[in-house]
């Protein structure tokens, strides 16, 4: 009798966000990254296939010589494969054809620089696929993907049916697709090695060319958790069957004295065996993941009708053909990752446009120059592309405001050499300004952006007629790149402290006009509980003037809207008119709030004066270390340095506000200035910061997302504001 056997592919995927704090590096590589190396170079019989981010890979060539030695003997020996990918983990299904390429191509070429080997396999980040997938892949030379058994499910093919390769194409253009198992994953390391022994050997079978193909974060080995202890340390306790070995090593030894399991790289396997069959997968990521990116109230339906089908005998069947929600839609869900991402097309749609013109240049050494800086430009876009702050699930995410800071840091470094291309090669002048009306969120609805050598500046009068971005060039730095806070299904969850959650009803923009009452207190603003008056919070603003003068631009709106009376029914027209002023380094903007005259309707305008305030959100973002944030007023004189702390909520009488980011050497002032038919006194501000309650690898926290700073003006029949914003 043939004995059971089975093939049994090993692969480990490492990886960290661009722009990756350097003290997660050093805590990653020793709790995780340079143990699980070590047990791998000394397990020298076991194949196994590695996956490593580009970015992770340059810190190992830069600063883990050693790490990188023993990589080099391993691939020289033949144990181990390196898989390829984008350079810096985008989500594929979100970036251009262009862009897929050339970042699988830099991966790849790093790998047979440093490494000697071919790339045959792809990692797809987040293991999301889309259908047209098996083009692209096979344009950038490679043989084989690896992706969830999820998305097999509703196919109709079975967990048994997953234990071997499948082929796809996409143009006439095929790829092996390898499907990786969903019970191991889930067992290993939290549960002693035998279980998963087990697994295999009720999968093995006579025949012999059945594949379970095992693959684990890297990090999951060493840093979530309690993994370095059971990973290194003391593993699971002798009742559970490991003696107290550590599991990687015990999980190694299983496999070398098992003769029954055959390790193998996933290139060998496909070179030893063919394709099941032919088959077209649908779009899908990991089955936790389709039903993270669902709207909040959905996401629970869904994941109790999963839980109830997934343990349940009977409805199997029913488990196959569950599916949840599309990668895409976070787009959707966190309105910052769409605006990242949108700004990362509309850079690169710059660049090109730079790339086309510079096709004029002549002179081969102009041209050499040229070459180099738009090279560099690109890899900063590629930088922006990394995947990690443009989702949310069980970590951090768009939640992470470093990360979503690097994404806008490298697009405008990337803008930065747009403008020195424009300069250097196309002879436009060093200071512009310009005005261009652009669908840019891709919601049918016009936006406005106002570039210049020193400010971008992005507005969406359709959402209250706000601004949702400013960059400031000279840092590389976008002062708007707050995060608003979402509702998330876990907020529901028991174990949340319900007190610290904060929740907005609109976007965290700039300019945004709220009318609440006077009565209202400073923790119902700042929460975002207030009764809310007017039309104009997020109503539509028509423009009404875009044009530009010199090196000035000036954008006009207005909104012929209506604020509710109190203690009435009744609504009351009103216009605004917000009139925007971009030059140099400052924002001028002028707010005209005018009531209509209706004589036989005197008192309920006076209604409406006597007993509403008119709020003007100003939220800004400093990134960094919170500690190095300070600020100060004209109007106030700070005896106790506690006082000035930016992020702690403060309430003060005043007409001028000035915050500093001391790591950036940054500074953000706001002057303000009432004018109306009637005496009014000081402004109130309110300032608090924005703090977001989420889910992260650490558990549930609370995360810096910014400030709001909210000048608070009495009403009057006519009243008119001036804002002077400067940055500097």
């Amino acid at each position: 009798m043939t004995e059971k056997q089975i093939h049994f592919p090993i692969i480990f995927h490492f990886h960290q966000p661009v722009d990756q704090k350097v003290l997660i590096y050093d805590d990653v590589y020793q709790k995780s990254y340079l143990p699980l190396i070590d047990n791998i170079f000394h397990y020298k019989d076991i194949k196994f296939t590695l996956h490593f981010s580009g970015n992770l890979l340059e810190w190992f060539l830069e600063n883990k010589p050693d790490f990188i030695e023993k990589l080099k003997v391993m691939a020289k020996r033949g144990q181990i494969e390196i898989i390829g990918g984008g350079y810096y983990e985008p989500i594929f299904a979100i970036i251009p054809y262009r862009d897929r390429i050339a970042q699988m191509k830099k991966l790849s070429d790093l790998i047979k620089q440093e490494f000697g080997l071919e790339v045959k396999g792809a990692w797809l980040s987040e293991r999301v696929w889309e259908p047209n997938y098996p083009s692209f892949l096979h344009d950038a030379g490679l043989k084989y993907v690896i992706v969830d058994d999820n998305h097999f499910r509703s196919t109709g093919i079975t967990e048994k049916e997953t234990f071997y390769s499948y082929i796809t194409e996409d143009e006439g253009k095929t790829l092996r697709v390898f499907s990786i198992n969903e019970y191991l994953r889930y067992m290993a390391p939290w549960k002693p090695t035998y279980m998963s022994i087990e697994y295999l050997k009720n999968a093995a079978d006579e025949k012999g060319d059945r594949c379970v193909v095992f693959i684990s974060d890297a990090e999951k080995m060493g840093v979530w958790a309690t993994t370095h202890q059971i990973c290194y340390v003391e593993g699971h306790g002798h009742e559970e069957g490991d003696n107290g070995k550590p599991f990687i090593p015990a999980f190694f030894d299983q496999i070398i004295n098992n003769n029954w399991i055959k390790s193998i790289t996933l290139s060998e396997y496909m070179e030893k065996y063919h394709a099941r069959s032919l088959i077209y997968l649908p779009t899908a990521s990991y089955d936790k993941m389709e039903a993270w990116v669902l709207p909040k109230d959905l996401r629970k339906s869904f994941i109790n009708i999963r839980e109830n089908l997934r343990w349940d005998p009977g409805k199997q069947d029913d488990y196959l053909f569950l599916k949840g929600g599309f990668w895409r839609f976070y787009l959707v869900k966190y309105p910052e990752s769409n605006n990242m991402h949108k700004k990362m097309l509309h850079v690169r749609d710059k660049l090109i446009r730079v790339e086309n013109n510079l096709d004029k240049l002549v002179r081969q050494e102009s041209r050499n120059e040229a070459n180099k800086l738009i090279k560099e430009a690109w890899t900063e876009i590629y930088k922006s592309q990394c995947n990690d702050c443009y989702w949310h699930g069980l970590f951090g995410g768009v939640y992470l405001q470093f990360l979503r800071f690097s994404v806008y840091t490298h697009l405008i470094n990337s803008e930065i050499i747009i403008d020195s291309l424009n300069k250097k090669f196309l002879s436009l002048e060093n200071k512009y300004i310009s005005v261009i009306p652009i669908d840019f969120n891709k919601d049918s609805r016009m936006d406005i952006i106002i570039e210049s050598d020193l400010l971008n500046i992005y507005l969406n009068p359709s959402d209250g007629g706000t601004i949702f971005e400013i960059d400031y060039k000279p840092k590389s730095y976008n002062i708007l790149n707050t995060l608003t806070r979402w509702p998330e299904a876990y907020h529901d969850n028991e174990d949340v402290d319900k007190d610290k959650i904060m929740v907005d009803r609109f976007k965290k923009n700039m300019l945004r006009v709220r009318f609440y009452h006077k009565n209202e207190t400073f923790e119902a603003i700042e929460a975002d509980r207030y009764r809310e008056y007017g039309s104009f919070v997020d109503g539509e603003f028509l423009v009404i003037k875009n044009e530009k003068n010199g090196n000035s631009a000036v954008i006009e709106l207005e909104q012929k809207g209506s604020v509710i009376v109190p203690d009435s029914n009744e609504i009351y027209p009103c216009s605004i008119v917000k009139i925007i002023k971009v030059e140099e380094n400052q924002i001028k903007i002028n707010l005209k709030i005018k009531f209509k005259k209706i004589p036989e309707k005197e008192d309920l305008v006076q209604n409406i004066i006597t007993n509403l305030n008119l709020g003007i959100d100003l939220p800004f973002f400093f990134n960094g270390d919170t500690t190095k944030f300070q600020w100060e007023s004209n109007q106030l004189l700070f005896l106790n340095d506690s006082k000035n702390e930016l992020i702690k909520p403060f309430q003060f009488t005043g007409s001028h506000f000035k915050a500093q980011d001391l790591s950036y050497n940054l500074n953000l002032e706001y002057s303000l200035q009432s004018e109306t038919k009637a005496d009014t006194g000081l402004i109130e501000i309110l300032k608090f910061p924005v703090v977001s309650y989420a889910f992260t690898d650490e558990g549930y926290k609370t995360i810096y997302q910014g400030i709001n700073v909210i000048p608070q003006f009495k009403l009057s029949k006519e009243l008119e504001i001036n804002i002077t914003i400067k940055i500097y």
